[in-house]
């Protein structure tokens, strides 16, 4: 005969199942308090980063075929001829294979680019709550940060639904493939400073921050006003200098 307990003897807790990467996933996007504050006591990477990886190269398989690279590099190429009308067709041919080259590498790359893009931010964010008297390690950020991340994610599988459903995309115009931000008001030849503008104040965007505030706030155990002015500023800095390339780049294609 069994006893579930003995009188005078107390049991030991059993241990909390760990949820699974897609358990997290779920959790952060519609339980975001909760499931960073497990995050932040049991943290995980690998598995996560894995995920973001893997998408990012099967989104780059299904989009790449689909990139209208004529526009593109039409659109490069008067932007060439305008600095110099007496440009040859063989170095207007030149440009636009450069252009395609360029852009099919930097689409394979990406996926693995994001991996030091990611540790740079958790390295960055935590750095600064450092700074201003938060706790936390490195782990923490970094798996914060992946999960933070989550949104933009999901506007990648957004993205990739259009672009298939479409048949193309300009690679120059990507960020108003899902019409999530204002940017698409405007055209970007013509006005690229206020379209880098306009195409950071992106729904999933300002979803992903909304989750390194509630994230970091747990990570660093402050509050999440502090917490708040600290990651919408280095947002703010971000863009600053999204925008600052944007009108060199302008200013270099006159």
């Amino acid at each position: 005969m069994t006893h579930d307990a003995i009188p005078g003897v107390e049991l030991p807790p059993q241990p909390q199942r760990k949820p699974n990467v897609f358990e997290r996933i779920a959790g952060v996007l519609f339980s975001p308090g909760e499931t960073f504050r497990d995050i932040a006591q049991r943290p995980d990477i690998v598995g996560p980063l894995l995920l973001i990886v893997i998408f990012g190269f099967v989104a780059t398989a299904l989009i790449l075929p689909r990139f209208d690279f004529e526009s593109m590099t039409a659109q490069q190429t008067a932007a060439v001829k305008k600095q110099n009308p007496n440009m040859s067709e063989d170095d207007a041919e030149r440009i636009a294979k450069f252009g395609r080259a360029s852009a099919t590498v930097m689409a394979w790359a990406s996926p693995l680019l994001q991996l030091a893009w990611f540790a740079l931010v958790a390295g960055v964010l935590l750095l600064a709550f450092r700074m201003f008297g938060g706790e936390g390690t490195y782990k923490q950020a970094y798996s914060t940060t992946l999960y933070s991340w989550m949104p933009r994610v999901l506007q990648s599988i957004v993205m990739v639904i259009v672009v298939l459903a479409r048949g193309s995309v300009d690679p120059l115009t990507m960020a108003t493939t899902v019409k999530s931000n204002p940017a698409f008001l405007v055209d970007m030849t013509e006005r690229p400073v206020l379209f880098s503008l306009l195409s950071s104040f992106d729904v999933f965007a300002i979803w992903s921050i909304v989750l390194f505030v509630i994230g970091f706030s747990e990570v660093a155990k402050t509050s999440k006003g502090k917490a708040a002015a600290i990651v919408v500023s280095l947002w703010f800095v971000t863009i600053a200098i999204k925008i600052g390339f944007a009108a060199l780049n302008a200013s270099r294609m006159g």
